[in-house]
């Protein structure tokens, strides 16, 4: 998720290199707050308009098990569970874990868990394109991995594998971050490397290898093998 006043032309940039179409997300009484990009398969770009602030790496998976671990990690957390709204127009078609502050690349990482049921997701503020639930995989330009940064490295690795990322070996690139770590996860890949706290670098499929600015903090790679 990006937080930026540049929000249409970092998509602009972004569709340009995946040929991937610029979507509608969150759209709060029918404005249109939110657009993104959603890669072949499955994760997405959710950038909103708004003072910019550091990206955030959003993971999907079961918030109890999360909690679990936080919990015995001693993360400190906090966690918005879908299953205890009493007003139905509260509703929204998710649970989310975010971290507090203070705690490293762990600040920078959430945890969603999406609803089964249909019904939240008729709900016009999230009925957009891009948070479509049953959005298949195809055969376009794919998200391949994510760069995040640690100042402390073994602890950000630990706090990684504690999630359920598998340390790969070594991974190394022609474009800056050059060298890091990777991961593999169930859903998509990390590569570790020494640097500011948070995510600084996207890789995706395509032909010419190159490296995109798409805010001060953030780059897109393409076509690095």
């Amino acid at each position: 998720m990006i937080r930026t006043p540049g929000r249409d032309a970092l998509l602009e940039k972004v569709a340009s290199l995946s040929a991937r179409p610029v979507l509608d997300g969150y759209r709060p009484g029918g404005e249109v707050v939110s657009r993104g990009v959603r890669f072949a398969n499955g994760p997405f770009l959710d950038v909103f308009a708004q003072e910019a602030v550091a990206p955030a790496l959003i993971l999907q998976g079961p918030i109890a098990a999360l909690e679990a671990v936080a919990t015995a990690r001693d993360w400190a957390f906090r966690s918005y569970r879908r299953e205890t709204i009493t007003d139905p127009a509260q509703d929204q078609p998710w649970s989310m874990l975010m971290f507090r502050r203070g705690q490293g690349l762990l600040t920078r990482i959430s945890a969603i868990e999406y609803a089964t049921d249909p019904a939240p997701w008729a709900l016009p503020a999230f009925s957009g394109a891009l948070y479509r639930p049953d959005s298949p995989p195809d055969q376009g330009v794919r998200l391949r991995r994510v760069w995040v940064g640690a100042q402390d490295i073994k602890r950000a690795a630990a706090e990684l594998m504690a999630m359920g990322f598998v340390a790969a070996g070594p991974a190394s690139s022609d474009f800056a971050p050059h060298a890091g770590t990777l991961f593999r996860g169930p859903r998509a890949d990390l590569v570790l490397f020494a640097g500011p706290d948070g995510v600084a670098r996207l890789d995706i499929d395509g032909r010419a290898p190159q490296r995109v600015e798409l805010t001060p903090e953030l780059a897109l790679v393409c076509g690095e093998a």
